[in-house]
């Protein structure tokens, strides 16, 4: 069944193939161009990934000799070795303040490979492309999730000066604002909550801070209209090369696996159409599409991980240090591109070497490959995630309770609580997020339980993954809803493993999978149709074709310009004020990244809510700015009183939106250097 899908994808439909591709490559740079970014500023940003990552990473990968240990997988640890010495050198050379550093090295490495190194036949690059029908397949890929892409991060996070309003994206914001950050320190505070650190899986954000740097594009245009399209490429390739070593070589089944991260979804259906979401609480596709919080980012460097801890098991771990070094150095990363898979990943991990010590591998170089990844989570457990963990993650079964199985079981009768309806609750729910990826898993399961002591290692990681990841879902509660990416590191797992069993399924399991495969592909269908759609009406408002919703709050085209002049007129270590602090007018979640993320300088208190659950600010330190927040926007506070506070707290700047609750009659003494119909700034002298 398998092969006979995989030949007609790959080989039929040639010239739709490239229609699709260049309709869909099309409307992207057309999306980028009507929602105000620059299609030289997208060509320049491509350029400065290549030269400042990429071809920096093949003379690494080159110099370090993993080509020749891997030759098959050039590409992954180019990604590999090209983000890794671009965010350390960025962080070194913001921390030494010798950022020169940063803009000469990498591209002066690239160059070299290229000129010395490199044999780069064009002619024979495009025959084995043109003779490999999967990588067709996976372009075609690439250019509808690029379209799908522009849709809904780009169309929906226009230029407010540009198209007039916007609906904030406050994840998206809090990743520009993230990323902004490091462009005024390392290490970083929270750009929305002073003398905070920034305690965040930030690899993506660090990476687009110094492209940003090295470019002088804006972490805005960055993020929300150009780094789209190469995460998915990065992601896609990554996707197909573990594929082929976790297949040994079976190319359809690693073009099947790509395919299947985001073609067979849960089985919400109908009830995906309004929302986007459906039911069952599987984001999966929406995540990867949109990178939001760095998931895409994370399957990149976990891809890496896994194939090199294959090839290391395979090996005995009879492997020189620089091919340990690069092993620790995929792991590092892992976890600074996202906390939560890295910490099930770890617990897989050490469940699966105390396995493979039975194996009589190389001691010395096992145990230092086992220590070295502990050793790694530990620090930065303890280091970067321990305080926001400590005080937001809770265990208890809040999220299968909130899950519609648990709520049906309940109407059937059982009670609230006991433990079968908390198991078939459980069970039901997982079944429901991924049917047909579940129905082929619990296929191949018993004969991986019953040869457990003689799995490969990447199986054993995969299947500890999985049923670590699920369990960690289903046992945690975090406000934010922060346990979603356990179970989203479990799919991937999933995934690797469901795919394996296609070829061993017969009679009315076939027919089983079949369904269910069915069933996955058709929400798939609806939520590309809630994706399309909902794009396509924001793009109507953004030209003005339809009328704009009347949001209670927006970014307006002049709190856009506001910003520009923020950061155009004020010192790099300015730190303001605002009264705009919550994702609305009318709500009070302390959520709001906008004007920090815009402006590219600190902010006093922006926002509250994640400095509570990310980086485990307590609630006195959070009640006593709110304190001095409200009282420098209060009509009964007086000009010395205000000016006091903000001597005391470091305020420069006076940030007045029009569109929040506030006074600003008591601002009137102080110098009005910016005005217009929406923001009022106020500078403290």
């Amino acid at each position: 069944m398998l092969t006979e899908l995989a030949e007609k994808m790959q080989k039929g439909f040639g010239r739709v193939k490239i229609v699709v591709c260049a309709a869909c490559f099309l409307f992207y740079l057309l999306v980028v161009k009507l929602s105000g970014s620059s299609l030289v500023e997208m060509l320049l940003f491509f350029m400065c990934v290549a030269f400042y990552l990429y071809f920096p990473g093949r003379f690494f990968v080159w110099a370090s000799g993993m080509g020749k240990n891997i030759p098959d997988f050039t590409a992954p640890l180019s990604i590999l070795f090209g983000t890794g010495f671009l965010a350390a050198l960025y962080c070194f050379g913001e921390r030494l303040n010798l950022l020169w550093i940063v803009r000469l090295a990498p591209p002066v490495l690239g160059f070299f490979w290229i000129l010395t190194i490199a044999r780069l036949d064009w002619k024979l690059w495009f025959k084995s492309f043109k003779e490999d029908a999967s990588r067709k397949c996976i372009v075609v890929l690439w250019s509808c999730l690029t379209a799908l892409f522009a849709l809904m991060v780009t169309v929906k996070n226009a230029h407010a000066s540009v198209v007039g309003e916007i609906l904030p994206n406050q994840d998206v914001l809090w990743n520009i604002g993230n990323a902004e950050s490091f462009h005024l320190a390392f290490p970083p505070q929270d750009i929305r909550f002073s003398q905070v650190r920034l305690a965040y899986h930030y690899l993506t954000e660090l990476t687009v801070g110094a492209l940003s740097y090295v470019s002088g594009i804006s972490c805005y245009d960055i993020f929300v209209s150009y780094i789209g399209p190469v995460v998915l490429a990065g992601l896609l390739c990554c996707l197909y090369q573990l594929g082929c070593h976790f297949y040994k070589g079976n190319k359809n089944k690693a073009l099947f696996f790509t395919f299947s991260m985001f073609l067979f979804n849960c089985a919400s259906l109908w009830t995906a159409l309004l929302n986007g979401k459906g039911i069952f609480n599987n984001t999966n596709m929406l995540h990867l599409i949109t990178n939001v919080n760095s998931q895409s980012t994370a399957l990149i460097f976990i891809s890496i991980f896994v194939v090199l801890f294959q090839d290391l098991a395979q090996r005995k771990f009879e492997v020189n240090f620089f091919y340990l070094a690069t092993f620790l150095c995929s792991f590092f990363l892992v976890c600074f591109a996202k906390g939560p898979a890295a910490a099930i990943v770890a617990c897989s991990f050490t469940v699966t070497m105390l396995l493979l010590l039975f194996r009589k591998p190389k001691w010395g170089r096992a145990l230092l490959c086992f220590a070295g990844v502990l050793a790694i989570f530990l620090v930065i457990y303890f280091v970067i995630f321990s305080s926001g963990v400590n005080t937001s993650v809770h265990f208890g079964f809040e999220t299968i309770k909130n899950m519609p199985p648990y709520q049906w079981l309940g109407a059937l009768g059982l009670q609230d609580d006991h433990w079968i309806r908390l198991l078939l609750g459980g069970f039901l729910a997982l079944f429901c997020m991924q049917p047909f990826q579940i129905s082929l898993y619990l296929h191949g399961l018993p004969k991986d339980v019953k040869y457990i002591f003689h799995l490969p290692a990447e199986r054993l990681l995969a299947n500890g993954v999985t049923v670590g990841g699920f369990l960690a879902f289903f046992l945690f509660w975090h406000p934010s809803y922060s346990q979603l990416y356990f179970a989203l590191i479990a799919i991937f797992f999933l995934n690797l493993l469901a795919v394996d069993q296609i070829d061993h399924i017969r009679g009315y399991l076939k027919k089983f999978v079949i369904g269910c495969g069915a069933l996955g592909l058709a929400t798939t269908v609806i939520l590309v149709i809630n994706f399309t759609g909902s794009g396509m009406r924001q793009l109507g408002r953004n030209l003005d074709i339809i009328p704009k919703y009347p949001y209670v709050s927006t970014v307006r085209s002049g709190d856009e310009e506001a910003m520009i002049w923020m950061r155009e007129n004020t010192k790099q270590d300015a730190v303001f004020a605002t009264n705009r602090i919550h994702t609305m007018a009318n709500t009070n979640d302390g959520i709001s990244s906008i004007y920090s993320a815009l402006s590219g300088r600190q902010a006093y208190m922006e926002g509250y809510t994640y400095a509570i659950t990310n980086m485990g600010v307590s609630e006195q330190v959070v009640a006593e700015k709110k304190r001095v927040n409200e009282a420098l926007f209060n009509s009964e506070s007086t000009h010395e009183e205000i000016y006091q506070l903000c001597v005391e707290n470091g305020i420069n700047y006076l940030v007045y939106s029009k569109q929040y609750a506030g006074d600003n009659e008591q601002l009137a003494a102080f110098s009005c250097v910016f005005s217009n119909d929406d923001v009022e700034i106020y500078e403290i002298t």
